[in-house]
């Protein structure tokens, strides 16, 4: 439950736009207005907040993280193929970004570059010219979170190909991309036209349009072309009231390398799979593939053109990278995303006249020309994305594959990232309105505790094979589903009596679901699972009190320091003990007693000891001697 971040947002992600129908994910976007009040950090004053539309967002930032492997997904796209304006997205982010957590990824998203460059270090959080990164991150490694876009839908009517596609691709199409930082910084290709590789001269031999630069080696497959509408993002100075804060040092500009693969209308009825291959770091590569389908016999196809062949779509290397911005292939522990976004930047209308209203209120008719055609009645019908599965695969075999070798967790030891996360939860966690309740960045996952009527209420029916414990299987029983506690130990809990319902003032429902060991959540529908990978943070607090000292970095300006205090310090001990010896040796000149006091004394002692004493003699012969 939080609203989009970034330019154009128009929906509010909520919770309850994402259910389960028929064993698949439903992810739902419908018109419905949220409102809340946001406090201005700059002119302190609350601030009125609306989005019209609702939608849903799947990830598992922080809990289920992975590098390199097979991706695969079985999806249905939303919406009418035909309309524009929805942004259906499957894609793959570096978990030290949280996406829509702006804060989180501000100059931290994309950039993939292990390199020391003055120049980029100020715009590259975590560069690879720091000596002390802190925070548990390694000395001079470069770090960010990488983005790849397993698919982004774009939908509409473009009414014939697309200009500058090879081969001709229309609306509408799935971008597959790698976002990656540093980008080009100049001669960039412009936006709605292929990048020209030599420049342009005129009949006189004068240069008409200069040679742009783009990426190398870009292998295209089948019904897929290089994406020419969009090349990056530049990330420039912010102003004022935006959320985050980047100098004019900190702007950069970040490239997508991406491609643009056909749709059918056939996509949006029925599942169709799409899948990467992710070798990550230097030396490695990204893989796209999909089911082959055939629009009309002018479109180039591979495989049967049914759906059932997969065949190859986009291919980038590492060398691509390398060899022009000394980028690399993502490195990163990543974790998965799955929502629909509807985004005013995204598939409207672009060239809409000038006395048009951009506003973007179906229940207001004058800002119907900012829309599509159809785009409102289709909303208030409401659309989903629906997905069967999201499977990733990684081999055990590093000799099997180019790059980096596969690797599980969002905390392993080469990269690690749950100690920066946990030093700067703030990034990482909801702003006010939304933060109130929130302690953490996550919450703790309820094992039970679910309001519930029956015990199939808490996963009574479903229990597991013998041969398989991962494969849940739906068993009826033959029962009202009221079963006793014994009947439902093969299942995942039962509904038992709320022992405290009623005590504080009533409250609390009067049954609820009690879990079975290895499952959880409020109605023990989810299996309990444990991370067993390694973590850098685990492994950092298993050792002893004294390797967890931060080492201290001398330069030498500081070693000039300690030799002067230790010069210093000697120098001052030297000084004392002269100074004490030189004491011991003069004599204490104390004042002595008068004459009449002295020979009192005398006497005194005299008459105790029975013995006369001139003690004016004795002192003066002392005195004098």
């Amino acid at each position: 439950d939080y609203s989009a971040s970034g330019g154009g947002s128009l929906h509010f992600y909520n919770s309850s736009a994402v259910t389960t129908v028929d064993g698949m994910l439903k992810i739902s976007s419908y018109i419905e207005p949220t409102r809340w009040a946001r406090l201005d950090p700059v002119d302190k004053k609350n601030v009125a907040e609306k989005k019209d539309f609702k939608s849903g967002m799947v990830q598992s930032w922080n809990k289920m993280c992975f590098t390199g492997g097979i991706v695969e997904v079985d999806v249905i796209m939303p919406g009418d193929p035909f309309i524009g304006g929805l942004w259906p997205a499957i894609w793959i982010l570096g978990n030290l970004g949280r996406s829509t957590y702006e804060v989180s990824t501000n100059n931290i998203w994309p950039w993939s570059y292990d390199k020391c460059d003055r120049k980029k270090q100020h715009a590259q959080a975590l560069s690879a010219c720091n000596r002390q990164n802190h925070y548990g991150m390694h000395p001079f490694q470069g770090r960010g979170a990488t983005e790849i876009d397993i698919i982004e839908g774009m939908m509409g009517d473009s009414n014939g190909p697309l200009p500058d596609t090879k081969p001709n691709i229309s609306l509408p199409y799935v971008d597959m991309t790698l976002q990656v930082a540093p980008g080009i910084p100049l001669n960039r290709p412009q936006t709605g036209h292929a990048p020209l590789k030599e420049a342009i001269l005129t009949s006189k031999g004068q240069e008409q349009f200069a040679a742009q630069t783009w990426y190398d080696g870009l292998e295209f497959y089948g019904n897929t072309s290089l994406n020419p509408f969009f090349y990056g993002t530049y990330l420039a100075e912010t102003k004022k009231g935006e959320p985050v804060t980047r100098g004019k040092k900190e702007a950069f500009q970040a490239d997508a390398v991406g491609a643009m693969h056909q749709l059918t209308p056939s996509h949006f009825k029925r599942m169709h799979t799409f899948r990467i291959e992710w070798q990550p770091g230097p030396g490695g590569r990204i893989d796209w593939f999909t089911k082959a389908h055939k629009v009309n016999e002018t479109h180039s196809i591979e495989g049967d053109g049914k759906g059932t062949d997969w065949v190859k779509a986009f291919t980038l290397k590492d060398e691509s990278l390398s060899s022009l911005m000394g980028s690399q292939i993502p490195n990163e522990p990543s974790y998965l995303i799955m929502n629909t976004a509807i985004s005013s930047t995204w598939g409207f209308p672009y060239d809409t006249p000038e006395w048009c209203e951009k506003c973007y209120d179906c229940s207001n008719s004058t800002c119907s020309c900012a829309f599509n055609p159809g785009f409102c009645n289709m909303m208030r019908k409401g659309v989903a994305m629906y997905i069967d599965h999201i499977r990733v695969y990684q081999s055990k075999d590093d000799s099997a594959h180019v790059g980096n070798p596969h690797t599980m967790g969002c905390d392993p030891p080469e990269y690690p990232t749950r100690e920066y996360i946990k030093g700067h939860e703030y990034r990482y966690m909801r702003q006010p309105p939304f933060v109130f309740e929130d302690k953490h960045p996550l919450r703790d996952v309820k094992a039970g505790g679910g309001k519930c009527e029956v015990d199939n209420d808490c996963g009574c029916n479903i229990t597991m094979t013998a041969s398989d414990s991962s494969s849940p299987i739906e068993a009826e029983q033959q029962s009202d589903g009221n079963e006793a506690p014994s009947k439902c130990s093969s299942g995942r809990g039962q509904c038992v009596i709320n022992g405290a319902a009623g005590r504080f003032f009533g409250q609390g429902p009067t049954r609820i679901c009690k879990c079975n060991k290895g499952f959880t959540g409020p109605n023990c529908l989810a299996i309990d699972h444990i991370d067993d990978s390694p973590s850098a943070y685990a492994m950092k607090l298993e050792k002893n009190l004294l390797a967890n000292v931060p080492k201290v970095l001398l330069t030498p300006f500081s070693l000039v320091l300690v030799v002067v205090f230790i010069i210093s310090f000697i120098v001052s001990l030297v000084a004392i003990n002269i100074n004490k010896r030189r004491e011991d040796k003069e004599p204490v000149v104390n004042s002595l007693p008068s004459e009449s006091q002295r020979l009192v004394t005398g006497r005194s002692i005299s008459s105790e000891s029975g013995i006369e004493i001139d003690l004016r003699f004795k002192l003066t012969s002392q005195l004098a001697t």
